[in-house]
């Protein structure tokens, strides 16, 4: 068994779909096989070895390299081993993972980690719209793992999340939260408009410049030091704007009260 560096050999002229590259999917092959693969660019079916160069690894990842903000669907479905990513990435990138690890040096495109339900993706640069959400037609976002954003993320990161945490290092766009059912999403920056639209359940924590609470949002005293000290501890130990929450004040609201009101902006200090 052994892992793969795939370096891309030119920008595609189409998008490619990488969904069947796993390294599972690679670990028995020679290299001879693993260039005949087929991948789709746009819609046709090309052999791996046309757009890639491949080298074997000693260790069980699979590294790809190169500027892959064409090549969509990476780590589709990861259930275990370790993907790295040298170079942005296109959309769907960790999209339904349930283990493993992808770390992506750079920029993500749209739908990253949407219906991801467990593993770890980290994400150097930013990530695109719709991050840790549902799949179109999908009742379920993100439902487990860890996601972390590095950089900023899009418009409606978190839609309809119902598992797991999801940090953002920078800001947020518009709708972060939207229609959330459950889980953990903290952003260390600024925070779009409409944050938490239709949250049914869920946490927010605001580590960086409050943003405007929505009308459908009540500010809340109850006691919640033991809660806080738990959730912040955890946040922690990703570091960053986040190393500090524990010894930071809190401010919650809850809502969003159109849909329930049993979720919370959690705004700090």
């Amino acid at each position: 068994m052994s892992g793969w560096t795939l370096t891309l050999k030119q920008a595609p002229a189409l998008r490619l779909d990488l969904r069947t590259l796993s390294p599972a999917a690679l670990a028995e092959l020679s290299a001879d096989a693993v260039a005949k693969l087929g991948v789709w660019h746009g819609n046709e079916s090309i052999a791996l070895g046309e757009l890639f160069t491949i080298a074997p690894r000693s260790d069980h990842e699979l590294h790809l390299e190169g500027d892959l903000s064409r090549a969509d669907r990476i780590g589709w479905q990861l259930a275990g081993s370790r993907i790295r990513v040298d170079g942005p990435a296109g959309d769907y990138l960790g999209a339904g993972m349930s283990g493993g690890e992808i770390v992506a040096s750079s920029h993500a495109g749209l739908l990253a980690a949407c219906e991801m339900s467990g593993g770890r993706l980290e994400i150097g640069g930013d990530a695109g719209d719709y991050a840790a959400s549902a799949l179109p037609g999908s009742m379920d976002g993100m439902r487990g793992g860890t996601l972390l954003v590095r950089g900023s993320a899009g418009a409606r990161f978190g839609d309809r999340m119902r598992r797991g945490s999801a940090l953002v290092f920078g800001d947020a766009g518009d709708f972060l939260a939207s229609r959330m059912v459950a889980g953990t999403i903290a952003v260390a920056g600024r925070i779009g408009a409409h944050a938490g639209y239709g949250m049914r359940r869920g946490s927010v924590v605001c580590a960086g410049t409050a943003p405007t609470v929505p009308p459908t949002f009540v500010a809340n005293d109850a006691n919640i030091a033991v809660f806080w000290q738990l959730l912040a501890r955890d946040l922690a130990r990703h570091g960053g704007a986040f190393a500090t929450l524990p010894a930071r004040r809190v401010h919650r609201h809850l809502g969003d009260l159109a849909a329930g009101g049993k979720g919370e902006l959690l705004l700090c200090d």
